[in-house]
């Protein structure tokens, strides 16, 4: 399957404004495998095809699939484990004992994928405060609308719940819709909202900020993808939707700075995270 010079060209700078990934011709082979689906669903009979129909209309519903097929969606439930442990052991406990009144936890997991991270976070909560429903609230976003749509139904087959999640877990948190699949129950789903968001997008703080400030943000996995300067707009764009004195999980070595805000590193339990000093 050939794609000439220019659509390359085209295809990788369309892919870099809209969701940050930056690749150059050696992640061809990337491009051509990730895509090789939506040009068969359309029946379109080259990926030159398929790119000159995204440069016609970068809104068309083709271009949206190519952005979700690029798009990485790779998660499990309790990833990494150490950022879940702290919640438990540490951050949630000191959080709600300096809470004003019935103030809410907030916690954003800004790369929710399929929704396995934003769930994990609330079953910490479940397990490690009295009425955390009413104590936390949980947002997850990502830019995929075919991964917004699969957190919100909350279904996930046998192979994602081995996948990090203990069975005992498995047995309070899911009912079993059938042999092959399991259903989030009512009151994890009721703990988190999802929806549709580019982190890169100018209008990321006005499509959040309703939700108010966070106190806790997880962005892991994802600034890797970035170029420095997207990366520093990440970083911005999170610290203003984040309290002054809050958290920020990232993936093992990546790295926080922003143009404008300032963060430290603490440590929690002998492992770094990132506290916003200013913004």
């Amino acid at each position: 399957m050939t794609i000439s010079t220019d659509r390359i060209t085209f295809i990788t700078d369309f892919l870099k404004r809209e969701i940050g990934l930056a690749l150059d011709e050696s992640k061809l082979y990337l491009i051509r495998a990730r895509l090789l689906p939506v040009i068969r669903q359309h029946g379109i009979n080259s990926l030159d095809a398929l790119i000159d129909e995204v440069k016609k209309n970068e809104r068309c519903e083709i271009a949206k699939q190519v952005v979700d097929r690029m798009t990485t969606n790779e998660t499990l439930f309790f990833r990494d484990k150490y950022p879940f442990e702290a919640l438990k052991n540490n951050l949630l406990s000191t959080l709600v004992s300096e809470r004003p009144g019935f103030s809410r936890i907030k916690i954003w997991s800004a790369a929710a994928s399929t929704g396995q991270e934003a769930y994990s976070i609330a079953m910490t909560a479940l397990q490690t405060l009295d009425d955390a429903a009413n104590k936390v609230s949980i947002l997850g976003t990502d830019i995929s609308s075919v991964a917004i749509a699969a957190a919100k139904e909350g279904v996930y087959k046998q192979m994602e719940v081995r996948r990090g999640l203990a069975i005992q877990d498995l047995a309070n948190f899911f009912k079993q819709r059938d042999e092959h699949s399991w259903q989030v129950k009512d009151e994890l789903k009721a703990m988190v909202k999802f929806q549709e968001a580019n982190l890169i997008s100018p209008s990321l703080v006005t499509n959040i900020r309703h939700y108010s400030l966070f106190d806790i943000v997880f962005c892991r996995n994802v600034l890797i993808y970035f170029d420095l300067k997207q990366r520093m707009q990440v970083i911005d764009h999170i610290a203003q939707l984040t309290q002054i004195g809050g958290y920020l999980f990232t993936g093992a070595g990546e790295m926080v700075q922003g143009q404008r805000s300032v963060w430290e590193t603490v440590r929690i339990e002998n492992r770094p995270v990132w506290r916003l000093v200013s913004k």
